[in-house]
């Protein structure tokens, strides 16, 4: 492994344990903070590939958010 697939594996890794603690904190506190924390995550996700030029993330995202919204409203 060269020393850029090192750093990026090390990103990687610092980003999974930062989530896991936010997630864990969040969850903590009850299910709105824990809900804020995912909808956090899936925003950034879906911005990251539109700034990328890849919409399929946010399309995706609305789409299930949409779907979600008309179950749970009818």
């Amino acid at each position: 492994m060269n020393a850029s697939q090192k750093a990026a594996q090390a990103r990687l890794k610092n980003r999974a344990e930062h989530y896991n603690t936010a997630q864990a904190k969040a969850a903590e506190q009850g299910p709105m903070h824990l809900i804020t924390f995912w909808t956090n995550v899936c925003r950034k996700l879906a911005k990251d590939a539109l700034e990328s030029g890849d919409p399929a993330v946010a399309n995706k995202l609305a789409a299930h958010l949409n779907d979600f919204y008309q179950a749970h409203t009818q």
